[in-house]
């Protein structure tokens, strides 16, 4: 009897620890609020409007950021980030600065946005849907191109996905930039773990079964709802293109790969074998990350005869955004902005 007693303490201690960590984690998972900036387009000078989009329950805070040029980018920002962060609004500067008309928004839950149902990307395609359709309707919004990091990259796949199933006379999708997009929930739950808190990988798998059954228990979330969403859903008509960091470690290239492979025959994927953390592609090697989504250029200009190869007329709009820096756990650590000197090498040939 002492002896079963002997064991029985430590048992319940144990399962108590492994309860709370498994709570604590589901928990962190979905804390996913962004504090906004105050900052805005004026900071740089910039015309705009501020504009509130419906999107089923939520209330989605946009900018409209006109140009000259009838190309239109929509910014997908990353998980824990907003559109008011300065190093957005550096690349929202140089975008506008080679000609380009801007929608950037909050998603929900994010910066001045309203909160609503967080399902890492799975109903956050409505958003994008949403003022897609808004901007067709109130800009007369014909094409448009979409870029998104990490979660906005993920949001944007699955968006062209599901595109055919929108029924509505919206703007037509005509090119996606994917940058890090995450395919696999449940293999990135163990790694994300082991690197936010003292525990390894070995206990961190061993948690994943108590995060999967109190995520469904709180949130009513499937966290293999988005991998199945990209296995299911039909292939993309609209031609995507996804890149990957070799080193990244909080979405390993394998689950960008994973991504495109599913996507079909228009989408394909680029690896940049240089970077090494996530969201680094860009800074890793510049030219070759501008090499692949720069637009189509004028056929009787020699200026741009030189990067008429390396060129690929499907991506039109897309520039980095470096956004989120971690997936299950707010950020520790205050993240860097970019260096935009390559950005303005670029321009001075586009211009």
């Amino acid at each position: 009897m002492r002896i079963k007693k002997k064991y029985l303490i430590p048992s319940f201690l144990i399962l108590f620890i492994y309860i709370f960590l498994s709570i604590f984690s589901s928990i962190s998972t979905f804390r996913v609020s962004s504090e906004s900036s105050n900052l805005d387009p004026s900071y740089l000078d910039l015309e705009y409007e501020d504009i509130d989009i419906v999107s089923g329950e939520s209330i989605i805070s946009s900018w409209w950021i006109p140009n000259n040029k009838d190309k239109t980018i929509l910014i997908l920002h990353g998980l824990r980030s907003q559109k008011d962060d300065e190093y957005i609004l550096n690349f929202i500067r140089e975008f506008h600065n080679l000609g380009y008309s801007i929608i950037a928004i909050d998603f929900r839950n994010h910066g001045d946005s309203s909160k609503g149902n967080f399902t890492f990307g799975v109903d956050e395609i409505n958003d994008v849907y949403n003022t897609i359709e808004f901007y067709n309707s109130y800009k007369n919004i014909e094409e448009i191109g979409i870029w998104g990091f990490s979660y906005g990259a993920t949001t944007a796949n699955l968006a062209a996905i599901n595109n055919e199933l929108k029924n509505n006379n919206s703007a037509r999708i005509v090119g996606v930039f994917s940058d890090s997009p995450y395919f696999s929930l449940t293999d990135l739950i163990s790694s994300q773990i082991s690197r936010r808190t003292p525990l390894n990988e070995f206990m961190s798998d061993l948690l994943k079964p108590g995060i999967l059954l109190f995520t469904n228990i709180f949130y009513n979330f499937d966290f293999n709802s988005v991998e199945n969403t990209y296995i299911e859903g039909s292939k993309v008509s609209i031609p995507t293109k996804i890149i990957g960091c070799t080193g990244d470690q909080t979405v390993p290239i394998d689950q960008s790969i994973n991504a495109s492979n599913t996507l079909g025959q228009l989408s394909s994927f680029v690896e940049f074998s240089n970077c090494l953390e996530h969201g680094d592609a860009f800074i890793s090697d510049p030219e070759k990350y501008l090499s692949e989504f720069v637009s189509q250029v004028p056929q009787d200009d020699l200026r741009y005869k030189q990067y008429e190869n390396l060129a690929d007329p499907l991506f039109k709009y897309f520039n980095p955004l470096k956004a989120d820096c971690c997936l299950f756990f707010p950020p520790t650590i205050n993240l860097t902005f970019f260096n935009f000197s390559e950005l303005i090498l670029l321009k001075s040939f586009l211009l």
